[in-house]
């Protein structure tokens, strides 16, 4: 099912809320004017009443009183008195055969009551006539009103249907954008759109050098395997040689595919959200994951614990990289030493020394990711990555620039 469009929820909206309101309001004005009715009617009926009494009438007969108000009214304004055929003289009537009537009860000198009563015909008669002049002129009203506020929401939302419309059209001209400018809100849900759209051109772009890159670096390898293996029954060279050559150029293809399932999955993890990371945790992380490689290399890890600072970033992201550059340096760091890491919550800086050695024939988990695979990723993660020698001894530090720090 397709939801409606929200133009057209602001507009149900509105125009249910005007109704109601106006059926409301209405609701109170007919109430109000009826009480008015009754109160006027029983008012001139009290007149009446006092005027019978006044002016010795009720020695008259029924009859009589009703010719009195008819057709001889000279102490009252003509436009006073009610219609008199809705108006009934008795006297003493139970009150309780008035309940469907307006009434005035009151005692005469002679000892018995007066009662005046009146039916509701005339109120009612008033009542409809006024519910119909609402009703026309609610419907003309709310008609003008939702009119002028329809043509006013699709004004308003003019701009947010261009935003739409430009990113349905993936090829639409950016210039059509300029158009798009209406309130605040709109304003900046463009100009996210834009930085979006930026974000996502120069995504693209990165993914298509790279696998350019590892296209034109992969070619060369697989290219000389294929000329080794073709050239095998015509070489002279020993078959012992043949075989490491070409485990060299196979180990070479594996590493750079490797690289590029490691950039692949880097960029996955850059689409999810940032998290706080402590970077003490992910130094302990390291030490747990490497944990059979430390053991057998008799290697130690020690650490500044009670420095630390907080990243706001891709957790998994980095880690991967983390995890990358603690192998590079269990793989070459000498059997038997130690490692030191050092965090500086100042600068944001993790600095890790290891005493150099051999390289290790290790089996591990990222498989040889290399220094420029960490440094080309140095600027979606927002580090700066530096590696130095000094005096047999191996420097690696990381800095984390321009994050968000918790």
């Amino acid at each position: 099912m397709t939801k409606p469009s929200l133009k057209t929820t602001v507009f149900a909206y509105i125009s249910l809320s005007g109704v109601v309101v106006a059926f409301v309001l209405s609701s109170f004005v007919v109430f109000d004017h009826k009480k008015t009715l009754e109160n006027d009617i029983l008012y001139k009926m009290s007149i009446m009443a006092n005027d019978i009494v006044e002016h010795d009438l009720y020695e008259s007969s029924i009859e009589d009183l009703k010719a009195t108000f008819s057709i001889s009214e000279s102490y009252h304004k003509d436009d006073y008195l009610i219609s008199i055929e809705n108006v009934k003289f008795s006297f003493d009537v139970e009150t309780t055969n008035l309940d469907d009537r307006l009434s005035i009860i009151k005692k005469l000198p002679n000892g018995k009551s007066l009662t005046v009563s009146s039916s509701y015909e005339y109120i009612d008669k008033e009542i409809r006539a006024l519910l119909w002049r609402l009703v026309v002129a609610l419907i003309i009203t709310l008609g003008l009103i939702i009119s002028v506020f329809y043509i006013l929401l699709d004004k308003l939302l003019y701009p947010l249907k261009c935003l739409v419309d430009y990113c349905e059209n993936s090829s639409a001209d950016k210039s059509l954008l300029k158009t798009c400018t209406s309130s605040y809100e709109i304003d900046a849900l463009r100009d996210a759109i834009i930085e979006l759209q930026q974000r996502n051109n120069l995504l693209c772009q990165e993914k298509q050098n790279i696998f350019k890159e590892a296209a034109h670096e992969i070619k060369t390898p697989i290219a000389i395997l294929k000329a080794r293996v073709s050239l095998f029954n015509a070489s002279e060279m020993p078959k012992k040689e043949f075989v490491e050559d070409t485990m060299h150029d196979i180990s070479t293809i594996s590493n750079k595919l490797r690289e590029l399932i490691f950039l692949k999955a880097i960029e996955q993890d850059i689409q999810k959200a940032k998290e706080s990371v402590p970077m003490q945790n992910q130094c302990s992380m390291m030490q747990q994951l490497f944990r059979p490689i430390l053991e057998k290399k008799e290697l130690e890890m020690v650490s500044n614990l009670n420095e630390d600072f907080d990243l706001y970033i891709h957790k998994e992201a980095i880690g991967r990289v983390m995890q990358a550059i603690f192998e590079n340096i269990f793989m070459h760091t000498k059997n038997g030493t130690t490692i030191e890491t050092y965090i500086d919550p100042q600068t944001h800086t993790l600095s890790i020394v290891n005493e150099m050695g051999e390289e290790s024939n290790e089996i591990l988990f990222s498989s040889h990711i290399g220094t420029k695979i960490i440094e080309r990723l140095s600027d979606k993660l927002g580090y700066k990555y530096i590696t130095y020698e000094r005096d047999n001894f191996f420097h690696t530090e990381i800095t984390f620039e321009g994050q968000s720090f918790k």
